[in-house]
């Protein structure tokens, strides 16, 4: 039951916070709300990474790609290819709804190590949930109402 609910959730935040990223473009992607902030695309880019890292919390699952814009990074104005960003967040979604579908219901309330501490799997998956939102917001907020920024460090 608890699987079969998690895969439920996972796949409605997956249906929200893809929006976003679905409508970037090659005229909006670098669109920031401010200059000292993330542009859209490279907020997408981290979004994915994070997944990729939350998998190895979560799962156990190694990082397989390429980590640009997690860990510190800041977002230098270089130009993205907007295409793999986009297929790299779809991908990282479809990554972690294969791994729920590996869990058993009893799997989800162990312990995991976590940047906040130990949590249950499944608190931790709440917040990679809440993570990807919250992004999401933000890319929709930086291609509505930001400019173009060729911020370069």
């Amino acid at each position: 039951m608890t699987t079969q609910l998690l895969t439920q959730l996972w796949q409605f935040n997956q249906a929200s916070a893809s929006g976003p990223v679905r409508k970037l473009t090659p005229d909006n992607y670098r669109h920031r709300l401010t200059p000292e902030t993330a542009s859209a695309g490279f907020m997408a880019l981290h979004t994915a990474e994070v997944m990729h890292r939350f998998a190895y919390m979560l799962f156990g699952r190694e990082v397989t790609i390429p980590l640009q814009a997690v860990g510190g990074v800041s977002d230098d104005g270089r130009v993205l290819d907007l295409a793999a960003v986009q297929q790299a967040y779809e991908d990282s979604f479809a990554m972690i709804a294969e791994q729920i579908q590996q869990m058993n219901d009893e799997q989800w309330a162990e312990m995991v190590p976590s940047p906040f501490g130990e949590v249950s799997r499944m608190q931790l998956l709440t917040f990679l949930m809440h993570h990807n939102s919250y992004h999401a917001g933000q890319i929709a907020q930086a291609t509505k109402k930001g400019q173009a920024s060729d911020v370069t460090a």
